[in-house]
This record gives structure tokens, C-alpha cells and sequence, in this order.
């Protein structure tokens, strides 16, 4: 079926204009969990692509309990190039509630190995989960930047039907975190890897039709991660303001032409916020194709 689907779809592609990069991921459970000959069976099945060259790599997520050296190993031998951990949190109380326990060490122990073996290394945050706060998740993130992964996902907690969470919701001991309360932990933990330079290639789950159709509550959003960079470029527009020794009552912000829109925010709601905050008679923001970084005008 693997194959099948693989070769499905690699023909459905127009061979002149491929994607520099082309990987095939292994996502949705702990890889390096299931059986050996398991995964072993998954992995030789992609190696025709492998050795033709459509398909460059493959990425695994898993969970640190279910890393050692025979299983990185296997993974070697069949091409993979990045392994990605499901952390969610670095918190011992925050994972022995959801039924993840996983001491730090063992975190630090399966980074070491994946790291000395030569792979990529991706870390998976999830904030909001049962007796999480904003401090907490703070650490978390502290201690995910001390780890130098090559990128990170974050993914807000959602209560999902058919889930342990979604028990623990129905009977009142758990409620997901509200949007805005969301939006401003992520914002931060944003910024910190933006500084670490550790890229967060993914903030937010997809909203596909099955995750829509098994959703309950919790700060779901389809356009998560623009909330996120609008909040951030607010943030840095109120900064520029505030470091003004006299703000004007009119001011006109010059920024790259490629981030417009995170500046104005969703119906130009950070333009109206500002406007109310320092109560300004106009605010105005033009774009800039040559512009790197955000300018306020005189």
C-alpha cells in the first residue's frame, strides 16, 4: 500500500519542476515504538525512491522512551535524516497527568544519542496540558533552547473526542486554556527560539476534516500561527512608539513588503489597538519591497 501510494503520487508530480527538497515522513505515533520488523518493513518499502533520488529522506517522530542505539541504528541504515521527539513538556507533574511520564534524563539522553549519531533533530512542545501554566511552559521552552534542537513544533492543546483528555474534560478536572491566553504564551516562546535562532516550523495543528470533526474546545484556530506573527509585529510596532521621547498624533510605520500583513493584523485589528493605545489621531503603514526590519517615520 506504501508503495502504491507513493508511486501514486511521485507521478502525479511534474517531473520538471520538483521540490528542491523532497522527504517522506513517518507522523501520527511513536515510530521507533512499534515493532522492529515493523518499521523495518515501513522503511525498506520507500528505499526505491531512495536510491532513484525523488525522495531524498525520511523523518520519524517518536517519543525519548523509545531511543537507544539499535534503534537509531536501524533508522541510519534506511535513510532517515531527521528524528523528531514529542516532548510536550521538560515538566515531571505536567507529563505523569496526561500518562506520558518521561524523566528529564531520559529527554537528555535520547537528544545525546540522536545527536551523536549524526540526525536531525526536532522537538515537539505542547502547552496548555493538564497543570501546565505560563511558567511552566516558560521552562519548558528554557530547557528545549539548552537542547539546540534544528527546529521545533508547537502544538496548543486541544480537547479531542475519544481522547484521555477528553474524559478528564467531561468530568470537569481539565479545561483547555482560551485563545487569547494561547496566543500570548506561544507569542513568547516564539520570540525566545526567534533569539535561540531555533526556527518553529509549525505553531498550531492542521485543520483538516478530521481534527474539525473530533474537536470540542480548546484555542483552535485556523490561522494559529498568523495570530502569533501579527501579535509579534504589534509587539515590536509598540516598542519603536514607546521608545520615542514625544510620540506625534500621527505616525506612519515603513515595513517589509513581505510581512504587510502581520503588521496590520487580522482586519487591521493591530492598527486599531495601537491607535487606542496611545490615542492617536491617525496611524498609517506602507510597504517597502527593499525594507528588512520595521521603521517608524517622523
Amino acid at each position: 500500500m506504501i508503495r502504491e501510494g507513493l508511486r501514486t503520487y511521485l507521478e502525479g508530480l511534474d517531473q520538471n519542476h520538483l521540490p528542491d527538497t523532497r522527504e517522506l515522513a513517518f507522523f501520527g505515533g511513536s515510530f521507533t515504538g512499534i515493532p522492529s520488523e515493523r518499521q523495518e518493513y515501513l522503511l525498506s518499502s520507500v528505499q526505491p525512491w531512495i536510491l532513484s533520488k525523488q525522495i531524498q529522506s525520511i523523518r520519524v517522530s517518536t517519543h525519548a522512551l523509545f531511543i537507544d542505539e539499535a534503534r537509531l541504528s536501524l533508522l541510519r541504515k534506511y535513510s532517515v535524516g531527521t528524528v523528531e521527539l514529542g516532548v510536550q513538556s521538560t515538566d515531571d507533574e505536567v507529563l505523569r497527568r496526561v500518562g506520558r511520564e518521561c524523566a528529564f534524563e531520559v529527554v537528555q539522553s535520547a537528544v545525546s544519542n540522536i545527536r551523536k549519531m549524526g540526525f536531525r533533530l526536532g522537538l515537539q512542545l505542547m502547552p496548555g496540558l493538564p497543570g501546565d501554566s505560563e511558567k511552566i511552559f516558560q521552562k519548558s521552552v528554557s530547557d528545549v533552547i539548552n537542547f539546540r534542537p534544528d527546529f521545533v513544533r508547537i502544538y496548543p492543546t486541544l480537547v479531542i473526542k475519544n481522547t484521555g483528555l477528553y474524559d478528564m474534560y467531561q468530568q470537569g478536572t481539565f479545561r483547555p486554556w482560551g485563545l487569547e491566553k494561547m496566543i500570548e504564551v506561544v507569542k513568547e516562546a516564539v520570540v525566545q527560539f526567534e533569539m535561540a535562532d531555533i526556527p518553529v516550523i509549525r505553531v498550531g495543528l492542521h485543520p483538516d476534516q478530521s481534527l474539525l470533526e473530533n474537536y470540542v474546545d480548546g484555542p483552535m484556530h485556523p490561522s494559529f500561527r498568523y495570530l502569533i506573527d501579527s501579535r509579534i509585529a504589534r509587539d515590536r510596532m509598540i516598542k519603536l512608539l514607546r521608545n520615542e521621547n514625544q510620540i506625534p498624533p500621527a505616525v506612519t510605520f515603513r515595513v517589509p513588503s513581505k510581512r504587510m500583513s502581520n503588521y496590520l493584523g487580522h482586519k487591521k485589528e493591530n492598527l486599531s489597538f495601537i491607535k487606542s493605545m496611545f490615542g492617536l489621531e491617525s496611524i498609517d503603514v506602507k510597504q517597502e519591497s527593499t525594507l528588512d526590519q520595521l521603521e517608524l517615520v517622523a
